[in-house]
């Protein structure tokens, strides 16, 4: 339900529409989200994956240190349209493209991301292949074709954070992950040891030889979407602003800030999160101009948090991120690295906003697991109060509570057209 809420919400940017005018001759009955037609697989997935990620807002998890849902997702759906496939085979799907792509994430190490990888992007696409070689029902030897195929079409740089490159690369993974099955289904081949090799996927995507490579051990028993589970964003912004925001919010409602009374804001972080470039990764726009550069801005997600007392959509409009006052708040905000924890922290993975005010009072917060986070989940209310948000930008109220039922009893839809004949919405 987030993640075709989300797609929903960014068929509107330009990004997308875009996206759609490119693959306007392709001809299919695949569903592409908020558009009146259908495409072939490959390009459906392409829009739905780039739609899916253009707000980011979309769910992330913490193994593949990046975002799941949105590679995985739209391949499965392409696919399983244009198979016929059920609801319950779906989810099915859904749930083994998880949990390769975040298995392999969790044996990639730390290099792979450091180095300037998208890690959506680069494992993404090997989720998108393993969904969709279940839904085709490939063999064992098709499948390990799949993955090979999909290894060379794995992509994505993080030094895209902030442009309509970072949503493309999502949809781009989905779009290969469909083709690479697809491929493996008509007799195409892959590479042998593909991922464990000696010039295979982890060690030369892993170069400081920091992976883990025995990460099938427990495969099929323990899940990843259970453990270390599955984080839903209540703001739509880079979840790594997510802590800080959620401490910045309390301190603007409970103290009552005023911006003029503000001296300086420092967000404390622990200083492993500060990379090579002294930026809190993955956040590397300080001085943010446009909407999707204030996505990836601690500075400016916490001025607009003290200016708004709230973060939404329009938050991170371009007018919103130029308007004079967030521009003079956001050079008043410094990340602070800490050699130790902070005082008011309850575990190492926190972040601490103090707010320094002319007075000479200082007021401060730290949170360490956000609300929308694995520990702190979003309630059912809540998921559906963003559903239904992000959904009423492109459907009229009543598609969008048909559709919010059809997606809450999945498991139990035999037809999947009847949930994707409601979200095709019409075109600009």
């Amino acid at each position: 339900m987030d993640t075709v809420g989300v797609a929903l919400a960014g068929s509107k940017e330009l990004s997308s529409q875009i996206v759609r005018e490119t693959i306007e001759s392709s001809r299919g009955e695949s569903t592409v989200i908020g558009s009146a037609r259908g495409a072939a697989p490959g390009d459906a997935a392409l829009a739905n994956g780039t739609a899916g990620h253009a707000l980011d807002y979309d769910d992330v998890q913490r193994s593949l240190t990046g975002h799941p849902s949105v590679t995985v997702a739209p391949a499965a759906l392409a696919i399983a349209e244009a198979v016929g496939a059920s609801g319950r085979d779906l989810v099915n799907a859904f749930l083994v493209g998880f949990e390769v792509e975040c298995r392999i994430g969790r044996g990639m190490g730390q290099s792979h991301y450091a180095r300037g990888f998208h890690e959506t992007t680069t494992l993404g696409t090997l989720g998108a292949a393993a969904a969709g070689a279940r839904l085709f029902g490939l063999n064992r030897e098709q499948t390990a074709h799949a993955l090979g195929v999909a290894s060379s079409m794995a992509g994505g740089l993080r030094a895209n954070f902030g442009s309509m490159t970072k949503p493309l690369q999502a949809g781009n993974a989905a779009r290969g992950g469909v083709m690479a099955a697809e491929f493996a289904r008509r007799g195409f081949t892959g590479g042998h040891d593909i991922l464990d090799g000696s010039i295979g996927f982890l060690r030369t995507f892993s170069p400081a030889d920091d992976a883990d490579f025995e990460v099938v051990d427990g495969l099929g028993e323990e899940w990843e979407i259970l453990t270390p589970g599955i984080s839903v964003k209540k703001y739509p912004c880079c979840f790594g602003t997510h802590k800080a925001a959620d401490a910045t919010l309390a301190l603007a409602t409970e103290h009552g800030i005023v911006p003029t009374d503000i001296e300086r804001v420092e967000v404390h972080v622990p200083a492993s999160a500060i990379g090579p470039d002294g930026h809190i990764r993955p956040l590397i726009h300080d001085r943010p101009q446009t909407g999707l550069e204030g996505k990836f801005s601690m500075q400016y997600v916490v001025a607009a948090s003290l200016l708004d007392h709230q973060l939404k959509l329009a938050t991170f409009e371009d007018d919103a991120v130029q308007r004079p006052s967030a521009q003079e708040l956001l050079a008043k905000v410094v990340p602070v690295a800490n050699a130790t924890r902070h005082p008011d922290a309850d575990s190492d993975e926190y972040q601490a906003v103090e707010i320094h005010l002319t007075n000479g009072q200082v007021i401060s917060r730290s949170v360490s697991e956000p609300r929308g986070g694995a520990a702190d989940p979003l309630s059912d209310d809540e998921l559906m109060e963003k559903y239904r948000d992000c959904a009423s930008l492109v459907l009229p109220e009543a598609l969008v509570t048909q559709s919010a039922n059809l997606l809450s009893q999945l498991d139990d839809l035999g037809d999947l057209r009847e949930l994707t004949a409601l979200l095709r919405g019409s075109e600009d």
